[in-house]
């Protein structure tokens, strides 16, 4: 170290530092020093950033990578249960498989064509038509049933079966002649004039009869208020046998009350409509008859036959009393011995089809 440098440290720590202007004697800037720390702030930033940015990718890498995982293990589980139904579906095509041998087998064992079946619903069919027949005296269901039966074995074209045919299409049209009666329209259109009833006018003349009747009702009870217990006896005697009123078998019925009032002549009339339709119900032909000529005489005597409502009631209640309720029904069970003959002769493998005269009972 020289003398110089050892006795003036400090001015070469200035100079060091700054340099200063040799006319103003003022220190000068150093511009240099400020790009450095400049640059070297900048360093500091861009190398923080970069270490930002370097653990942001690490963390969306992984979140992608776990991504990536989670649809891994969803489609190796997809690829799975698609395998599972692939499997369950080659079992049921092979259940499905074993099962069409078996009806193919089956098939196989029954005779080749369905008239077997198709004799078995004719017979059925014509049981039921015997039923409706029998019980319910119901023709139109038996005429349905029997051109069924007819149908089906008309389809089958064998020539075997014309004479159950024949006999079949004999008890149709036999069963077709039966004049029918439509027992729910006659209950209907009598429940229908009895709910009328109170509408249907009456005569003038009745409406007369009546008052004056009730006017000397009137003047007979102050007579016999004068002498009411000399004709006591007589008087009760009287009601008595207007009370009771013996009826015998066959006899035309009368009204139950004289039509002196309005109330008990409807009354009457509704009752014997009433009884009209039970009979139409139970298929009585004799009291429908009965109670039929009783109402147009009611009709007659005491209503007005010019009113349109009357006369209507009279003229349907006569065309009514025409009506069989219980008509004769052929006897159809000659097709049904028939069909059951030929079925008994096809299950024994004989071919030569017995006379119809000659068929069992």
């Amino acid at each position: 170290m020289t003398e110089n440098e050892t006795e003036h440290p400090s001015e070469i720590e200035a100079t060091s530092v700054q340099v200063k202007d040799k006319e103003t004697n003022k220190p000068v800037k150093n511009k240099n020093h400020k790009i450095i720390v400049a640059i070297s702030l900048i360093l500091v930033i861009v190398i923080a950033g970069g270490f930002y940015l370097a653990k942001e990718i690490q963390g969306v890498e992984k979140a992608i990578q776990l991504l990536v995982d989670n649809m891994a293990v969803r489609n190796e589980a997809f690829n799975t249960r698609i395998n599972n139904q692939i499997n369950e579906i080659e079992q049921l095509r092979l259940q499905l498989d074993v099962m069409e041998d078996s009806i193919n087998s089956l098939y196989q064992q029954q005779p080749a064509s369905n008239e077997d079946w198709a004799l078995a619903e004719a017979e059925y069919l014509l049981i039921i038509a015997t039923h409706r027949i029998l019980l319910e005296r119901d023709v139109d269901t038996a005429l349905v049933a029997m051109e069924a039966a007819e149908l089906r074995l008309r389809d089958l074209r064998n020539p075997d079966l014309i004479p159950v045919r024949e006999q079949l299409v004999a008890d149709i049209n036999q069963l077709k002649t039966v004049n029918n009666v439509d027992i729910t329209g006659l209950s209907i259109y009598l429940a229908d004039i009895i709910e009328r009833a109170s509408s249907l006018p009456l005569k003038n003349v009745v409406l007369e009869n009546t008052g004056a009747h009730d006017g000397q009702d009137e003047s007979n009870k102050q007579e016999q208020a004068g002498s009411a217990w000399s004709n006591f006896i007589s008087t009760v005697w009287r009601e008595l046998k207007e009370l009771v009123i013996i009826k015998h078998s066959g006899e035309t019925r009368q009204a139950l009350l004289l039509p002196d009032q309005e109330y008990f002549l409807y009354q009457n009339l509704r009752l014997e409509l009433e009884n009209a339709r039970f009979s139409v119900l139970r298929r009585d032909t004799e009291n429908l008859r009965t109670s039929i000529n009783l109402l147009v005489n009611w009709l007659t005597d005491y209503f007005n036959k010019s009113d349109a409502a009357v006369e209507n009631v009279i003229e349907t209640l006569g065309k009514m009393s025409t009506l069989d309720l219980r008509p004769d029904l052929p006897d159809i069970n000659s097709s049904l011995e028939t069909l059951r003959a030929y079925i008994k002769m096809s299950e024994a493998g004989d071919n030569e089809y017995p006379d119809s005269g000659a068929l069992p009972p």
